[in-house]
């Protein structure tokens, strides 16, 4: 089972005064990446990336084709379940400590309460800030918030992460 198929995926947005003016956004894509592999999308601004990315998360509907993740629909809430996201500008309330930020997702993906802790000190150690639990995001440097991030997105162990 490949863990992304895309046959066809495209996008066309109605824009202009009254929207009667068509702009392709994503020409018709065809895309297989396996389980395991780690794939970069690369690409000159316009190139349809970023949709691409909306349309795998549910956050944009392609206008023609289809796309399948570990087999199943984009609309199935547990495939949606298997991925970790970490979007191009995220945006982290400042106040929270990284604890804060990563229990609040953690509850949101649905780690076990029982499990949350040690999980939160897996992935502040996998990426790179191992004594930042207590410390406010506002006193985080822009890498320091892009691993954060990095965090939150795989906090539920997913199987597969969109950076």
């Amino acid at each position: 089972m490949s863990a992304i198929e895309i046959l066809g995926l495209e996008k066309t947005y109605s824009v202009g005064l009254w929207r009667k003016k068509p702009r392709r956004a994503l020409f018709p894509l065809n895309l297989k990446v396996e389980e395991g592999e780690i794939f970069g999308f690369l690409g000159p601004n316009g190139a349809g990336k970023t949709t691409t990315l909306k349309m795998l998360m549910g956050l944009v509907y392609p206008t023609g084709g289809s796309a399948r993740i570990l087999g199943m629909e984009l609309d199935d809430p547990r495939m949606k379940a298997q991925i970790g996201f970490l979007p191009e500008q995220p945006y982290f309330y400042d106040y929270l400590t990284a604890g804060e930020l990563l229990n609040y997702y953690g509850q949101l993906s649905g780690v076990p309460a029982n499990e949350r802790s040690q999980r939160i000190n897996e992935v502040l150690q996998l990426v790179g800030l191992p004594d930042v639990l207590q410390v406010q995001l506002r006193k985080f440097s822009k890498g320091m918030l892009q691993r954060a991030g990095i965090a939150q997105a795989i906090l539920h162990n997913p199987r597969i992460v969109f950076f």
